[in-house]
């Protein structure tokens, strides 16, 4: 067991990093935590726990989605529109297929649906805004993506 000041330290650096990486959804209405704080606090602890990884992705030097070739699409669509949501699901899926990914789309998951899947790698995406409870629960209930 470590030392408490280093593990409240470790958690509130996952709590910073998710907090500033995430774009929550505005729609709690039927979340049965509504507390942010408190969601953020317990992802935190999963990763610091080691039950959860985190990995931001750093790109340089050009797109990882090569959305360029969408560029006509995206550019006048309101930000989290339909359109714009749809464009994007479609720049990564082609991403994953030309990297010879499966991909599923809306894969279910213990509470809700993903927009994305790529079942080879154990990953599921949301483009856009994210629900902080449904990640959480998820999280704690699902094993091995």
């Amino acid at each position: 067991m470590g030392n408490w000041n280093i593990i409240e330290k470790n958690i509130n650096k996952e709590i910073n990093f998710l907090s500033t990486s995430l774009l929550l959804s505005p729609y709690h209405q039927n979340d049965a935590i509504k507390c942010n704080d408190c969601l953020f606090r317990g992802i935190g602890i999963l990763i610091v726990a080691g039950k959860v990884k985190v990995r931001k992705i750093i790109f340089k030097n050009g797109d990882i989605w090569d959305a360029n070739k969408y560029q006509k699409n995206v550019g006048n669509e309101k930000p989290h529109g339909a359109a714009w949501h749809y464009t994007n699901m479609k720049i990564i899926e082609d991403y994953f297929k030309r990297n010879n990914y499966k991909i599923e789309v809306e894969p279910n998951l213990h509470y809700g649906r993903a927009d994305l899947a790529a079942p080879e790698l154990n990953l599921f995406i949301e483009v856009g805004t994210i629900n902080l409870y449904k990640l959480y629960f998820n999280l704690i209930n699902m094993l091995g993506f």
